[in-house]
This record gives C-alpha cells, structure tokens and sequence, in this order.
C-alpha cells in the first residue's frame, strides 16, 4: 500500500494521529500475510492437483493393458466425472473463490486431456495429429475456465494456444486459425483480469501469455505465407504494437509483458541486424515507414497529447521507426551508435527514478554492445581482458551508487 510511505509525513502534519497511523500500518501488515498466504495455498494446492493427476496416470499405466476395455472406459472417464462434480459442488454450494476451487479446476482441465488420449487408445481410434488432440483439450477445457473463473486453468490454456499457434506453420492453415479461435475465446476473460485487476500478478502472467501468443501467431503466418524477407523489420514492427499495448497498461515493469518483450526485441533486433538484415527493395522500406507514419505515430500522439496519460516522452518510442530509417543506409556503425545511446537512455532513466533494473538494463545493451565489437576486432586478449574487468567493475560502481542514493533519500 502505497499510503504507508506516507504515514510519517501525515502524522507529522497532524493529518492523522499515531495512533490510526499505527493501525494502518497493522491493517496493512495483516492484509499483506493474508494474501500472501491465500497465494501459497493456490500455487501449492494446484500443484498438487497436477501431481495427483499425473500419479494417478502412471499407476493406472503399469497395468493397463491387463483390464477389459468396458473397466478401461470407465476409469478413462472417472478422474473427468469426480473433477467435474467436485467443480459442480464448489459452484452451487461453498463457492468458487478459494484454492480448493483453483486446484479442482485445474485437475478438472488435465482430466479432460486424459480422457481424450485414453479414449482414443482404448478403442483404436484412427491416428490423429497431437494439434487436433490439442486443440479438442482446448475447447473442452475452455467452459471450466469461465464456470470456475480459474486462473491455473487460464495459464494453461493460453500456454496451450501458444503451442497451438506454432503447430499452425508450414501452411497448417486449419491448425493456424483453430489457435487464434481458441485464444480469442479466452480473450473476455482476460480483458476482464486487465480491467478489474490490473495491478494483481496473474494479470501479469496473463500479459506474458498474451506476448508469447501474439509473437507466435505472428510468426506462423509469415512462415505460412513464405515470407522471405527481412523477419527483423516484421519483429520491430511487432516491437512498436507491443509498446503502445504495454504504454496504455501502465503496470509494474515486472507485469508489463508487451513493454518489456518491445524493449528487448528492439535491442535484439539491433544487435542482430547483420545477421537477419537482407536487402529490401525500397518499396518495402517506403511502405513499412508509410504503416508507421499513418498509424504508429498517430497512436504515439494520442497517447501523450489526447489521453495526456505521460509528460515525458519516452526515446524507446521513436526505435521502431529508427530502425525503419536506418534501412536506408546500411551503415553497421549507425546501429552500433543507436544501440549505444539505447543503454545510456535507460542508464540515464535508471538513476533518475533510482530504478536499479533500469540502471542494470542500461548497463548489460552497453556492454554486450562493446563486447560484441571487442570480439569483433582485432585487438589483443590482454586489452580484451582489461575491458571485461573495467565492465564488471562498472556494474558493482553504478549499483553501490544506486543504492547509496536510495539510502540518502
């Protein structure tokens, strides 16, 4: 709680008294354990439902080709039976909204994967790809992840469409749009987590799952369409969807997936570019800057003159289109320079706001930059050697200077 920083100030002000001050702070702890306690039993109690799930896979396994199929059938179903009436319980009579719902909900969803493989083998169905296997678990899964509102099921789910997703290439076309249905129709669900609970840490996973599955589907259709050409200028663009997403989101660095995957995969795309970089015709180059130019930075615009969410404009913004320009030149040192200036941004930023994670993000795109050029050269092993140590010894300097700051202030 962000007003516990301020109790001090607030009794200093005779705001409140020391008294109340001190039963926030007591409230605040107490809520603090709760949740944290309500987490642990969550984690711990759908993990154990996994466990269950798999122990109970493996006994049945050692002797299974020793039952009758009507015994085999009926233990096939038997876990999915008790899970769902275990969900049906919970749902009509002692609620939804405890571990004991997420731990049923969760070996619900894997019974129902165990059923269909099971059923499947007992009766010698025709061979069948695992994209259909999974994409069936999907869907049938998907009504206990909105009657249970369960967010292990969830988690499952959208790792499940980001398998599902990458099946979809090599013009798998059928799997390709059965992966992009399944997600969507989670989507509700996850658009609710973003409004209700933006700040909580399962929005967080869900903005990670989010990313993945969006950079997978992307790249199975470019793979579908054979798409030949420079994979890196489709990346930055993605990179420049993903930054006006994690902007408006506005959470925590550790929640913001789409920010974060931006700012990595723009400083993977720099790096690399010698390595995925083909020559474009300049079409493609005008196109691509003409895309940014009539959508990007309307969007950029928007964001900071219409919603007036930010004052500062931050420089990552301006990357994608950076690395459009850039295009035209193939100039490697040009790159090398805006990579540099990349980390001294965050290094900059790091210490203004006393972020550490920024100062050391600032610090790891300089350094691997100026490794990558050491490597690269013809210099001796004696001046590389003195480089690292210089560059190891920077990290412990700028950290011990963060901290000292924090501690001053």
């Amino acid at each position: 709680m962000k007003i516990l920083n301020e109790l001090d100030e607030l009794v200093s002000a005779e705001v409140i008294s020391a008294e109340v001050a001190e039963r926030i702070r007591n409230y605040a702890q107490e809520r603090a354990r709760s949740s944290s306690s309500h987490r642990l039993l969550l984690i711990f109690g759908s993990l154990g439902a996994l466990l269950i799930g798999l122990g109970v896979i493996v006994l049945l396994a050692h002797n299974w080709d020793e039952l009758p199929r009507w015994t085999k059938t009926f233990i096939s179903f038997l876990p999915l039976l008790t899970g769902q009436a275990a969900c049906g319980y919970l749902l009509f009579k002692n609620g939804i909204h405890s571990w004991h719902a997420e731990a049923v909900a969760t070996f619900t969803s894997l019974s129902v994967g165990a059923a269909i493989a099971m059923i499947h083998q007992v009766y010698n169905l025709p061979e069948s790809s695992f994209a259909n296997f999974l994409s069936l678990w999907l869907f049938l899964a998907l009504p206990t992840l909105y009657l249970m509102r369960s967010r292990a099921t969830a988690v499952l789910y959208f790792i499940g469409c980001c398998v599902l997703a990458t099946l979809g290439s090599d013009k798998e076309w059928t799997t390709f749009f059965i992966a992009l249905l399944a997600f969507v129709l989670a989507l509700p669900f996850y658009l609710w987590h973003i409004r209700e609970k933006a700040s909580s840490y399962i929005t967080g996973i869900f903005h990670w799952a989010g990313a993945a599955f969006v950079a997978c589907i992307v790249c199975s259709f470019l793979d579908n369409i054979d798409f030949n050409n420079d994979y890196a200028f489709c990346l930055v663009m993605l990179a420049g969807a993903y930054l006006i997403i994690g902007k408006y989101l506005q959470s925590k660095i550790y929640y913001n997936a789409y920010k974060v995957s931006a700012i990595c995969g723009l400083a993977i795309c720099f790096f690399v570019k010698e390595i995925f970089y083909v020559n474009l015709p300049p079409k493609t180059i005008v196109s691509t800057i003409l895309l940014f130019a009539f959508v990007y930075l309307p969007l950029v615009i928007k964001y900071y003159s219409l919603d007036k969410k930010e004052q500062t404009f931050d420089l990552i913004l301006f990357y994608p289109i950076l690395y459009i320009l850039l295009a035209f030149t193939q100039i490697a040192y040009l790159y090398d320079l805006a990579i540099l200036a990349l980390g001294s941004y965050y290094l900059w930023k790091g210490f203004k706001s006393e972020r550490t994670l920024l100062v050391n993000f600032g610090l790891v795109v300089i350094s691997t930059q100026v490794v990558y050029r050491f490597f690269d050269s013809s210099l001796s092993f004696v001046l590389k050697g003195i480089v690292f140590i210089l560059l190891g010894i920077s990290f412990f300097v700028v950290n011990y200077l963060i901290l000292k700051q924090k501690k001053n202030a």
